[in-house]
């Protein structure tokens, strides 16, 4: 449908029907929609040239900090009944969810064992907490 069609069929709209058709609708959505995305794409092209026009500041390079010696990490208190290898994996876990902060792990203990499994318990809880 060309411009001159559109521009026809508009005018005879205008003049004798007061609802414009259904292509007339569906021409001047699709043309609006496309004239938006056609700016936005010229407005996000035109801003990543200004910024590599510009050019980004150097970073400023910052003197290393001299090393802090940690204290030593005292060993954690374990349960009785608990093996070392355990408490190896329970600290390597520990040392993986390091995101930038440091975990210690403290301590090792057995939580109490109820009458479900894990799964079971994971349920409830699921299932009851507060919306």
């Amino acid at each position: 449908m060309g411009i001159s069609q559109f521009l026809t069929v508009a005018a005879n709209t205008a003049s004798g029907n007061p609802e414009p058709s259904v292509g007339v609708v569906v021409a001047t959505g699709l043309i609006l929609v496309f004239g938006v995305l056609v700016l936005l794409y010229l407005l996000i092209i035109f801003t990543s040239v200004d910024r590599k026009k510009k050019g980004a500041p150097a970073p400023k390079k910052e003197a290393a900090p001299a090393p802090v010696k940690a204290a030593a990490p005292k060993a954690p208190v374990v349960e009785a009944g608990i093996p070392g290898e355990v408490v190896a994996a329970i600290a390597a876990a520990v040392a993986c969810m390091d995101g930038g902060e440091r975990y210690t792990l403290r301590s090792v203990k057995r939580t109490r064992v109820s009458g479900r499994s894990a799964w079971g318990q994971a349920g409830v809880v699921a299932y009851t907490e507060p919306f």
